[in-house]
């Protein structure tokens, strides 16, 4: 079984199941990927880029804002702990 976790948030991976300070979340697929994805390379730099092909399976040939969306909504859906998921200017995003 594996189980992630960052700070209070608690991820299962076996169980698709995301816990924030105790509260079940509902994600859909792409952004609990997301969030798997980042936890899973805590304190490592992610780039938009890294982050298309590991998520959505592709490699960007052009500028896509679909990570940006995901990640505002994952924020928003993680409430007053969605400052876990940090933004490194010009770069990408990192746990």
């Amino acid at each position: 079984m594996q189980r992630l976790s960052a700070g209070v948030i608690e991820l299962d991976v076996q169980k698709h199941t995301v816990y924030a300070g105790g509260e079940a979340l509902l994600l859909t697929l792409k952004e609990f990927e997301l969030l798997r994805i980042l936890m899973e390379n805590a304190g490592i730099v992610l780039s938009r880029e890294r982050l298309l092909e590991l998520v959505w399976g592709y490699k960007a040939d052009i500028e896509t804002r679909t990570v940006d969306v995901h990640v505002r909504t994952l924020r928003q859906k993680l409430g007053r702990y969605g400052d876990v998921i940090t933004t490194v200017r010009g770069i990408g995003y990192k746990i």
